[in-house]
This record gives structure tokens, sequence and C-alpha cells, in this order.
């Protein structure tokens, strides 16, 4: 099912992300025919995420390298949440002004790595910077849906997902009535999938080329949420309210 895959890293659960080995995993998508963009954890002060994935990604199976991209994400500034301290705002990401562009690298051949997301609104014929913080995995969802991919991947840390298993966009969404830690990451899923999207999934970084793999007999710690299964849906796994 190769083809575009957005793979978001460090917004679910607050667990520490094994970088290397989420670089390893994603050069491993690549050369299996996808498409990868990589949303690395946040920057912080001292460090440089994006700038390091980037490099750690090496050459791609067309013998290019991995492009970091900063992408500006476009906002409404009547969002009721830039009403909230720019600390909690968190308003809904309208567009990805990079899109096309990313989606030309990754046609070229390119691996991208989106090393920072800027929020910005309009402002007469440009864009100008907003002060607000943006939700890591609204924005993913948001990039998913402008590059037209199919796969959406949260990746935890070692922990991993609750439990491993198949469900569909319903259970997902009713899990969301129990509202469990992770819910933006969920409700993300569910909104990437409601608007065509085939596959949302949360998995390590060691698991996700099994995770994505048809072929693969065990697909490790991973929770795969579907647009629709085509299994009787009895043999769903039920979500407890605090599933993750």
């Amino acid at each position: 099912m190769a083809g575009t895959v957005v793979v978001a890293a460090g917004c679910t659960r607050q667990q520490p992300v094994d970088e290397l080995g989420l670089a390893r995993s994603v050069r491993a998508l690549a050369d299996a025919g996808w498409a990868p963009v990589l949303v690395p954890p946040p920057a912080q002060a001292d460090s440089d995420p994006g700038g390091a994935l980037a490099l750690a990604l090496g050459e791609s199976r067309s013998g290019r390298r991995a492009v970091p991209v900063v992408a500006h994400v476009l906002i409404d500034p009547l969002d009721p949440a830039l009403a909230h301290p720019p600390a909690v705002a968190r308003p809904e990401p309208l567009a990805v002004l990079e899109a096309e562009a990313i989606g030309a690298l990754l046609g070229s051949g390119f691996a991208v790595v989106v090393a920072d997301q800027v929020p910005v609104v309009p402002d007469g014929p440009v864009y100008g910077p907003a002060l607000a913080t943006l939700d890591g995995a609204a924005c993913a969802r948001r990039l998913a849906g402008d590059l037209g991919a199919g796969v959406l991947v949260f990746v935890t840390g070692d922990d991993g997902p609750p439990f491993a298993g198949d469900i569909d966009h319903r259970d997902a969404e009713r899990a969301l009535d129990g509202n469990p830690p992770c819910a933006a990451e969920l409700a993300a899923a569910v909104r990437f999938l409601r608007a065509g999207g085939v596959l949302a999934v949360v998995t390590t970084a060691a698991a996700l080329p099994a995770a994505l793999s048809s072929t693969a007999a065990d697909p490790g710690p991973a929770l795969r949420v579907h647009r629709t299964l085509t299994r009787p849906r009895p043999e769903a796994p039920a979500l407890a309210a605090g599933w993750c």
C-alpha cells in the first residue's frame, strides 16, 4: 500500500522518542517504496531534532538526501483559541503553506523532515507570524490531508500503545467520549480518516516498518485505526476510557 505517509513523533503521551531508531525506521519505509514526511518532536533550546533527523536519514533509495523544511501553518486570526495566552492557545490549523513544495520534493524522490512549524495569519498580501502554540497532532493531520496522504502515523516512546490491534474510526470516535490522555492524537486520527485517509497508526519507532507492512507476520506494538474494516465488527477490540 506504499504511498505518501506522514509520521509525527513525540506528541503522543509525551514520551521521549528514540530519534536514531526513528530515522532507521523512516529510511526503511523509503526503501520499501513509501514517500515519507517526518514531523519530529518540537525543538528545545539545546536541540535541533529536525536537522539531526534529516542528517540521520541519509540517502533514500533514489540516492537523494532528506530535506528539512520549515512549515508555516495558516490559522484564522479570529480563532477563539487566540483569546487565551499564547502558551495554551491551540488554534485550528487551516493549511500548511509549503504543502505543494513538500509534495514536489516527495515526487522527486526526497524524504522530507518538517524541521519547524510556525503559525501564521494573513497580513495583507503576505503572511505574518502569530503568537500561538500549535497542536502537533492536529498539524500532522492537516499536513497529511493537504498532501493527500493515505497514512498518518503517531510514534510514541518505547512503551507503545497499551494494546495492539485493528479498529475502525467509529470505535476510535467512541473512545473519545472517555477523554483519554491522548485525545488530541485520537481525534486527529478520526478527522483524518473521515476526510478520506485510509489508515492511522499509533506505534513505536522500532515497530514502524512492520506496522505499515502488508506482509509482516507480527506488526508489533501497533494500534491501527482504519476508515473501515472488512472483518466482522464484533472482533474489534474494545477501547477502555483510559486506553492511552
